[in-house]
């Protein structure tokens, strides 16, 4: 396992509000070098502390008005047809998780309109069981 200091916290938390920070800027923040900056964010992408960078996109800007946590129970379907249903909506899920308890998984999707979110969940309904949380406010 990597070893990681206080740097690479600071480092990792500025990457997180800003994945396109520049070095040179990064290194200002944190009181290093440019090149020393880079040679640790290198250490951190191939211990796998860093997966991947990635955007936030606002959904309601694009048009998704409806945004809903689905928590999916599998328990007597085929877990092979699900998966390939929702690889084939992927378009709408932001996030897919397995969690614990009555349910076993969970996404966070998005939906231009009711009736595409019905749709949907009529789809839905032939691979599993299903309970819809409708995202009101976004808090932090």
């Amino acid at each position: 396992m990597t070893q990681i200091d206080q740097t690479d916290i600071q480092i990792l938390n500025h990457l997180n509000r800003n994945c396109r920070i520049t070095k040179n800027h990064l290194a200002q923040l944190v009181h290093l070098t440019p090149p020393a900056v880079a040679a640790r964010i290198a250490q951190l992408e191939d211990s796998g502390v860093i997966r991947k960078y990635t955007i936030e996109v606002d959904p309601e800007k694009l048009g998704y008005t409806h945004q809903v946590f689905i928590q999916i129970q599998l328990a007597h379907f085929n877990h092979q047809d699900y998966h390939a249903f929702i690889h084939r909506k992927r378009n709408f899920i932001r996030h897919h998780y397995k969690i614990s308890g009555q349910m076993n998984e969970m996404f966070q999707a998005a939906f231009h309109s009711s009736a595409e979110l019905n749709a949907f969940l009529v789809e839905l309904e032939a691979y599993a069981n299903y309970q819809v949380l409708e995202i009101i406010d976004e808090l932090i």
